[in-house]
């Protein structure tokens, strides 16, 4: 029997040890605490789109190096969240996955506009993706 969304974010949470702060007083948006492995904001909800901001926030605790750029530790974090959707059979709408590459785009180009000298392309920062029902690579 195919697991519900909950049941896959439980079993995510308890597998990568994630603490949940759903009434944090941090700031506006779901966000991740990498050191602690806490979510601040994030609310749970039988959905692909809450499953899916699970993945990625705990993708930034999987890929944690100070030294990358904020575009690169959004991409890499996206796309392991996009890797594990496909290894947990998930299809992700395009939707999601175009806000989430509109994201990563905005974060390259902000550090371009600061004079930022180093960046990634931006074919370099492009997610892939690859299930029965859509491919993007």
């Amino acid at each position: 029997m195919k697991k519900t969304n909950r049941q896959i974010q439980d079993d995510l949470i308890k597998q990568y040890k994630i603490t949940i702060e759903p009434n944090s007083k941090c700031y506006g948006r779901t966000h991740v605490h990498i050191k602690k492995r806490t979510i601040c904001k994030w609310k749970q909800t039988n959905s692909i789109v809450s499953t899916f901001t699970l993945l990625h926030e705990i993708g930034h605790c999987e890929n944690n190096n100070s030294k990358m750029r904020r575009c690169e530790e959004e991409y890499n974090a996206t796309q392991w969240a996009l890797d594990k959707c496909v290894e947990l059979n998930i299809d992700v709408p395009l939707k999601i996955i175009q806000k989430y590459q509109r994201y990563i785009y905005n974060e390259l180009a902000r550090g371009l506009r600061r004079n930022g000298s180093g960046y990634p392309s931006k074919e370099e920062m492009q997610l892939r993706y690859k299930m029965p029902t859509r491919t993007l690579l």
